[in-house]
């Protein structure tokens, strides 16, 4: 292999990044600029200068990131690349920990939880100790655990109504009698055996000479601790990155960890990449216009050699969000008619309430779409248990949905007991409901099953009764208040999100009459059948977008409440995240971008008067 194989196909600052060997490199890589190319040719490159493979550390952040990474080696640098540590920075921990763990008294063969794992502990811990389970949510516990872990610190916050320590405690002696590490404990445990042994910092320093670093805006602060562990003395660390795409503050990541990198390592070289190879220029200065009013950030413009159409953003205005999805539905029908590939379409929101609308409308054009980074509108699990209460109003012999709701939420009507009424109703001929009450009067369910079982029926009734004589929407309203769903999914972790969109549901089926007509209407939606790998219309909310990359992008909602969002209203540096997310959107777009905003939209049951996103007037440069 030789040099020009390397650096040929690199532009001059891509050069300059690739080939400074020696000592601490920070690239801040513009979006579309090629920062996982000069990752890959620079472990290429290292190899090519005799680097020993095995001395060579790749962080990233995704599997799949950290999968093309290998490919993409192996394809530069040949089998010997197969000996380079690549992957996420939970894999290295979980690696490292396989080795170290016996020092804080955990075996080599521990095994990791996931989330479902996690918070079933939680729940057991919270009912060991005799406390109100619906004082303190095991999501909450999840979340302070979780933040603790990632951010290295103490604090609880002070509006939790009880003390949640010795919860979290009795749930770290189980973990540990389990031996049994969560996903925290491979950012956190490695960070704590690092700073309590020396020799086990030494010999992590000279095992690995080198280290890259992909997406490190996103590190946080215990990720980037364990990384400061284990520097060598050489200093051989580079880190590509992009301030300008730090939009996951809310999960822990630090934008000051890139920022404050010369401030680490004052003697580092640093690589600007400008020239983005992704979308027109156009498009480019309008993101350009927009970034440049945050404050914090290292000063770059990108640019490009791309040519592009006639306005290539545009930014609309409407008077409501019927009319903004009825554009959006049209024009993406005219660009598949003009033989563009749904799949090289992509429409994102800030919020995921606001993709009802414009599925509808796709729905409607016989448009294919997707929905990424969460399910459709009407398969998420609020919006499926309201449709099965609905169901069941409708036809007390749904067993699917009653199986759903019955105990949602609960209602101390156990599985054992399900499952009882089932077995007598198929013994019997006829539905579960029909056979309840016989069940409580036989005394074969008792106690607070029967209770709950009673209180349920009691509800379906209350309901049944409204259900004539009100529209769907104040009928859905009721449902949740009487059901307590409300007050269930408000206590969540994402329980503004959930609440959201019930209100968005309650808002679309205002007017309407036909409870069958309107189930069936709503069934058709939720089960359009795309297959996995389809050539389909992307739907996804900003955050999830980071990373892709499509022909033609629209971004709904761009006003004043919603982007940027209501909670980042009292923080500059919130706001600051919320350009940052903007800027992530419209960088997405290779050849063009449509932005909107809809003097009226339906938001939180109820209609309301809109003004446009101050973003709009620093895309446009006023």
């Amino acid at each position: 292999m030789k040099d020009s194989n390397i650096l040929d196909s690199l532009n001059p600052d891509q050069k300059r990044a690739v080939t400074h060997v020696k000592g601490p490199l920070l690239v801040f890589a513009g979006a579309g600029s090629g920062k996982t190319r000069v990752i890959i040719h620079r472990a290429a490159y290292l190899i090519h200068k005799g680097v020993k493979p095995y001395e060579i550390l790749c962080l990233t952040f995704t599997n799949k990131a950290a999968t093309e990474m290998k490919q993409r080696l192996q394809a530069m640098a040949g089998i010997r690349s197969a000996n380079v540590w690549a992957g996420t920075f939970h894999a290295f921990g979980a690696w490292f920990l396989r080795r170290e763990a016996s020092r804080i008294g955990y075996p080599g063969s521990f095994i990791i939880y996931d989330e479902t794992d996690q918070r079933s502990l939680i729940r057991r811990c919270i009912k060991d100790l005799n406390l109100n389970k619906n004082r303190i949510k095991d999501s909450i516990i999840a979340w302070l655990i979780n933040t603790k872990k990632d951010t290295l610190s103490n604090k609880i916050p002070e509006h939790l109504e009880i003390d949640p320590m010795p919860i979290i405690n009795m749930y770290e002696k189980r973990k540990m009698a389990y031996s049994a590490f969560d996903f925290g404990d491979l950012l956190y445990r490695p960070c704590q055996i690092l700073s309590n042994h020396q020799e086990v910092r030494d010999k992590y320093k000279s095992m690995f000479r080198y280290i890259l670093v992909d997406e490190y805006q996103d590190t946080n602060m215990a990720q980037y601790k364990m990384l400061m562990s284990i520097i060598g003395r050489e200093k051989n660390i580079c880190v590509v990155g992009d301030d300008d795409q730090s939009i996951y503050g809310w999960r822990g990541a630090d934008v000051g960890n890139i920022l404050r990198f010369k401030d680490d390592f004052p003697e580092a070289e640093v690589v600007t990449l400008e020239q983005n190879y992704r979308s027109t220029l156009d498009i480019l200065n309008a993101a350009s216009n927009l970034i440049s009013n945050n404050r914090t950030r290292a000063p770059k413009r990108l640019w490009s050699n791309n040519k592009g159409e006639e306005e290539d953003l545009i930014v609309n205005e409407f008077a409501d969000d019927e009319d903004e999805a009825g554009f959006v539905a049209y024009t993406i029908g005219k660009l598949i008619s003009q033989d563009v590939s749904p799949s090289n379409i992509g429409v994102f929101y800030r919020i995921n309430a606001l993709s009802r609308v414009i599925e509808e409308d796709l729905v409607g054009e016989d448009i294919p779409y997707v929905v990424y980074g969460g399910m459709r509108f009407y398969e998420r699990r609020e919006i499926k248990d309201i449709l099965a209460y609905l169901r069941l109003i409708a036809n007390p012999m749904d067993e699917e949905a009653l199986t759903r709701v019955i105990n949602t939420p609960p209602r101390g009507i156990g599985n054992k007991s399900l499952d009882k009424l089932h077995a007598i109703a198929q013994d019997k001929g006829l539905s579960t409901i029909e056979i309840m009450n016989k069940a409580i009067e036989d005394n074969i369910i008792k106690g607070s099953a029967a209770k709950g079982i009673k209180s349920f029926l009691t509800i379906l009734d209350t309901l049944r009764s409204y259900a004539p004589v009100v529209d769907i929407g104040d009928l859905i309203s009721r449902l949740v208040d009487i059901t307590g769903l409300q007050d269930m999914v408000a206590s969540e972790i994402d329980g503004f999100d959930r609440i959201t969109s019930i209100k968005e549901l309650i808002a679309s089926a205002r007017g309407e009459t036909d409870l069958v007509s309107y189930l069936e209407q709503k069934a058709l939606i939720s089960n359009i059948d795309i297959p996995k790998n389809a050539d389909a219309v992307s739907l996804m909310t900003l955050h999830m977008s980071k990373g892709l990359e499509f022909d033609y992008v629209f971004i709904l909602g761009l006003e004043e409440g919603l982007l940027p969002h209501v909670r980042s209203f009292d923080s500059g540096e919130a706001i600051e995240e919320e350009r940052r997310l903007l800027y992530v959107g419209i960088t997405r777009a290779k050849r063009k971008a449509f932005l909107s905003w809809a003097r009226i939209r339906g938001l939180y049951g109820r209609e309301m008067f809109q003004s446009p996103s101050g973003f709009i007037r620093e895309i446009e440069g006023f």
